[in-house]
């Protein structure tokens, strides 16, 4: 098993360096770097420092999403959070379909001892808000061309029912918890701990709706004033770019690194409000570019300081079987 694991994992990064190398050939044979990075010369200097900044910041409220959903970790770990969303998203970036995603339950386990079932709960539940607060921002900027006719307070209403979505866990938890209360076995003890990462309480669900939608603010805002100045759009539709890029990353399946599925994301979105072209996607292939290279040194960071390993028992939100 652990050989079979080895062989799996160097098939990973041997695709994913495939994948790269492929990449930067196109690159050069279609544009040539000089010419792909030629559009950073109109974009000020302060304006990359504040994107950097923005994306730090939207990965810090990510990691106060964590360091608030899981009260197993020990107060005042909010840094270690930090270094953990860090770090899965660089491997989860790096590593194809989604693979990379089964770092964090095990990261959770091994720095804070959180049980692993318990974690990939969580981890589901973050990435059902991530998706819900994406779609919502694209139906309410590609509604009205979407569904031409469409009343302005029906798009309303959607979209504030879009983002109100995630309360539905509430009576899930609770019906998967009268299910669960009688049974025991392997299968419902698991399912039990994966249902533990769903938040039980209202204030729960609020609180993360709103670092939710605080963090993909942030992300996106700095991503569209960016990527309107690459590709010379209106903001709006480079805020479709920005949402078309994102959403290729939580879809189930992208390409390692995301090359070729992030801009193929961005230039979709974009090709609704705006002509999509060559220099489109090179705008594209340059904002990717900024967001891996963030990820990059992010990840590196986390991986140079991560903290040791730690066990403790976390409470359980759904009491075991009588």
């Amino acid at each position: 098993m652990t050989q079979r694991r080895a062989l799996r994992s160097a098939l990973n990064w041997a695709l994913t360096l495939l994948v790269l190398v492929a990449f930067g050939w196109a690159v050069q044979h279609y544009w040539g770097w000089q010419k792909l990075f030629a559009p950073w010369a109109r974009v000020p200097v302060t304006l990359v420092a504040l994107v950097v900044l923005a994306q730090l910041s939207s990965y810090s409220v990510r990691a106060y999403r964590v360091y608030y959903a899981e009260p197993a970790i020990p107060r005042g770990r909010w840094h270690d959070c930090l270094k953990l969303i860090l770090l899965n998203n660089v491997i989860n970036l790096l590593l194809p379909a989604r693979t990379g995603e089964a770092s964090f339950p095990v990261l959770l386990s091994r720095w804070f001892g959180v049980n692993p079932a318990k974690g990939a709960g969580t981890l589901l539940w973050l990435r059902l808000l991530d998706l819900g607060v994406l779609a919502v921002l694209a139906l309410a900027v590609l509604g009205p061309s979407a569904v031409p006719g469409l009343p302005p307070a029906l798009l309303v209403i959607l979209c504030l029912a879009g983002v109100a979505a995630p309360l539905l866990a509430l009576p899930v938890q609770s019906h998967a918890g009268r299910i669960l209360a009688g049974r025991d076995g392997k299968v419902a003890g698991l399912v039990r701990r994966v249902l533990d990462g769903v938040p039980a309480q209202a204030s729960h669900v609020f609180v993360d709706i709103g670092l939710s939608w605080t963090a993909w603010s942030l992300k996106l805002a700095a991503l569209a004033v960016v990527f309107a100045q690459l590709a010379d759009l209106r903001l709006p539709q480079a805020l479709m770019g920005a949402i078309g890029g994102d959403l290729s990353t939580v879809l189930p399946v992208h390409s390692p690194g995301g090359f070729g599925t992030y801009e193929a994301g961005v230039v979709a979105l974009v090709a609704l409000v705006a002509d999509a072209g060559p220099a489109l996607l090179a705008a594209a292939v340059n904002l990717h570019l900024l967001v891996l290279g963030i990820a990059l040194l992010g990840g590196a960071y986390a991986w140079l300081t991560q903290p040791r390993r730690t066990q403790r028992p976390e409470p359980s939100r759904i009491p075991p079987a009588p």
